[in-house]
């Protein structure tokens, strides 16, 4: 009996041993693995916001503050924090992918979110979108829709904004504008499309601004004398 007892003893001494080692404060964070295919985020900015969590606590770390301090690095869109044991933090970072600039200094992202990176020089050339913030999403799918439509045309759009009384201004690489708001916006778009190409081609020349915001037609603004070209 004194056997049976002094054995299970050792297994429970044995027990609270193992689990002081496991979960002991002194157990620390000494490795980071970083994983993501990263193009424009640096590992050095991500390697200098981490450097102070390592030598905490496997325990005790802040992973919740860790994950936000990652977020707010530019182009994170988003990241998974994880420990693994015994002494490894692994951080799954995914970049944000830009399609399209977003008014005078933001981007937008893939799912039409908005944000700031430090610069946007090297995405010039693309379609600037305009509008209120809660739109973003919403614009970038009507883009698509819209350059969609008027590539039968090879209209390009560069740039579109949506006002503020519900009219979406679309702007070409040609030049012209054109102008069309949320009322029966697909039958009007679809009624220009088709009338576009039968207009006269002096009308179509010297267009400046198609004004589809008509429930029976469209109106053509043309250039001013003074802004057509001396050739012309």
């Amino acid at each position: 009996m004194k056997k049976k007892l002094s054995l299970a003893l050792g297994l429970v001494l044995l027990a609270l041993i193992a689990a002081w080692v496991a979960f002991s404060p002194a157990r620390v964070i000494t490795e980071v693995q970083l994983n993501g295919d990263l193009e424009r985020l640096k590992p050095a900015e991500v390697e200098a916001l981490v450097a102070p969590y390592v030598g905490q606590s496997f325990w005790r770390i802040d992973l919740e503050r860790l994950h936000a301090d990652i977020l707010h690095l530019d182009w994170v869109y988003k990241v998974k924090v994880k420990r693994r044991w015994p002494n490894k933090l692994i951080l799954e970072i995914t970049e944000q992918k830009p399609v399209a600039r977003w008014s005078e200094d933001g981007l937008l992202n893939q799912e039409g979110d908005i944000f700031y990176p430090y610069d946007i020089g090297s995405f010039q050339r693309m379609v600037v979108l305009d509008g209120s913030a809660i739109q973003s999403r919403a614009l970038l799918q009507k883009l698509q829709v819209f350059q969609d439509a008027f590539s039968t045309l090879n209209w390009t759009i560069d740039s579109m904004t949506a006002q503020a009384d519900g009219v979406w201004r679309i702007h070409f690489l040609s030049g012209v504008t054109l102008l069309l708001d949320d009322h029966d916006w697909q039958g009007k778009l679809d009624r220009f499309i088709r009338a576009y190409p039968k207009t006269h081609q002096d009308l179509r020349k010297f267009a400046h601004v198609f004004d589809l915001r008509y429930s029976n037609g469209f109106v053509i603004k043309q250039k001013t004398p003074q802004s057509r070209p001396a050739s012309e």
